[in-house]
């Protein structure tokens, strides 16, 4: 069981409005919240993502002349990057026992170089991806060949209170995090298996690699969570959610 999960900000994109709901029009920009979160065991600290990459500081044009320009925009300060985050609550790159990417996109996956050594768990199709130096899925920091992955394949738990669940769709490779805790007990993070509540909830449309195997991972998680019944479910990307969400220093 974890001891302590807390949830780290980790700066903000702006996007186009049509990636949470792919009914709108496009053409409207939101603003979301970037999240990494910190799990603290009695074997030692393990990280989920590492939020952006060191090169959207004070960027905001880095997708200017690509297929993302006025689509993705960088809001990144100095402060966002992950190594200046787990300074800020007491701990350092090589502190970590563990990495957990839920995928590779840009802010998720952007702090990596980071964590040389350290075990990254990712899925095999993400895997795969890395060994393809497909920069067009995710801007080079996020898709290094030499780091120590650890490739999973399916629902896996590498440790005691944390389950990794296979959700592809949204990526090819995504995969959602169950964490049961001292305090709060069963809690689900979807990470971009769902962006938000309504895609969760009530199939609104959103961006995905596979639409089909998006509803088939969001239908597979939900009749696994009736079980379970998680105590929280947390939503990759839900300003609504995220606004209200208490961050470090409060754990659950």
């Amino acid at each position: 069981m974890i001891e302590k999960l807390y949830w780290l900000p980790a700066g903000k994109l702006s996007m186009d409005s049509s990636a949470f709901n792919k009914s709108v029009q496009k053409g409207q920009m939101i603003s979301i919240q970037i999240w990494s979160y910190l799990l603290e065991t009695k074997a030692g600290p393990i990280l989920l993502d590492t939020g952006m990459p060191e090169s959207f500081i004070h960027n905001p044009d880095y997708f200017k002349g690509t297929p993302y320009e006025g689509i993705i925009i960088p809001l990144m300060e100095p402060e966002d990057h992950i190594v200046s985050i787990l300074k800020q609550v007491g701990y350092s790159p090589n502190d970590m026992i563990a990495v957990i990417n839920s995928h590779l996109h840009l802010d998720h996956a952007g702090g990596n170089p980071y964590f040389p050594d350290t075990p990254i768990y990712i899925q095999e199709k993400e895997w795969e991806i890395v060994n393809k130096g497909d920069t067009s899925y995710a801007p080079p920091e996020c898709l290094l060949p030499n780091l120590n992955y650890k490739v999973v394949e399916g629902d896996v738990e590498p440790f005691p209170g944390i389950q990794l669940l296979s959700t592809p769709g949204h990526s090819p490779g995504h995969q959602s995090v169950l964490v049961t805790t001292e305090k709060t007990g069963p809690i689900l993070i979807t990470v971009d298996m769902a962006y938000t509540r309504s895609n969760y909830e009530d199939k609104v449309p959103f961006f995905t690699f596979d639409s089909v195997q998006a509803d088939q991972s969001i239908e597979r998680i939900k009749q696994k969570m009736e079980e379970i019944q998680p105590n929280i479910i947390f939503f990759g990307h839900d300003n609504e959610q995220g606004m209200k969400q208490e961050v470090y220093p409060q754990f659950f």
